[in-house]
């Protein structure tokens, strides 16, 4: 009589184990899901401080280039004359287009 008893115990056992599995497998699915998002969410991290520093970059060297001596410094400093006769040399166009 134990031994039918053991044995119904044991097939009980093997029936709660059973039941068990798609919980653990619900459990490791969630855990691969999280995982995949947390490096989705590192890999745009990272995307974005790469485009920072790119920025950065960019209006370091601008500002380097422009001071300096070479063709993008004698660029600069030309477009900044430029700018600075069109400013003084637009009203006195004006004046003559719209009062004479």
């Amino acid at each position: 009589m134990t031994h039918v008893v053991a044995e119904q115990g044991s097939a009980h056992h093997m029936t709660r184990m059973e039941n068990l599995q798609p919980n653990l497998d619900e459990q490791q699915r969630m855990d691969a899901r999280y995982q995949a998002a947390m490096a989705s969410i590192n890999r745009e991290k990272v995307a974005r401080e790469k485009s920072g520093y790119v920025v950065m970059s960019a209006a370091m060297n601008y500002g380097e280039g422009s001071i300096g001596d070479g063709l993008f410094g004698k660029i600069s400093h030309a477009a900044k004359l430029f700018m600075i006769a069109f400013a003084f040399g637009l009203p006195v166009v004006l004046v003559w287009a719209y009062l004479l």
